[in-house]
């Protein structure tokens, strides 16, 4: 029972590790994409990367994505 404790534990760690990995590098580009739009002069596309972005961050440091892509990946081993 212990040894299933940490495994679990440990494939949360990994899992959780890699999807916010996965959502930061697509909030950088976001904000990389924002950034080109406003340096063109595209004020409007501008501001909707930048809250993308945001958007994105924000889902990286949610608990709740964590879980749910633990639950899709024991679910596929099925």
């Amino acid at each position: 029972m212990r040894i299933s404790t940490m495994g679990l534990i440990l494939l949360t760690l990994i899992t959780g590790c890699s999807s916010t990995s996965d959502l930061n590098k697509s909030a950088e580009m976001h904000s990389k994409a924002g950034d080109y739009y406003q340096a063109i002069g595209q004020d409007h596309a501008a501001r909707e990367e930048y809250q993308q972005a945001d958007k994105t961050f924000d889902r990286a440091d949610n608990v709740f994505s964590l879980l749910v892509d633990l639950f899709e990946h024991v679910s596929k081993d099925n």
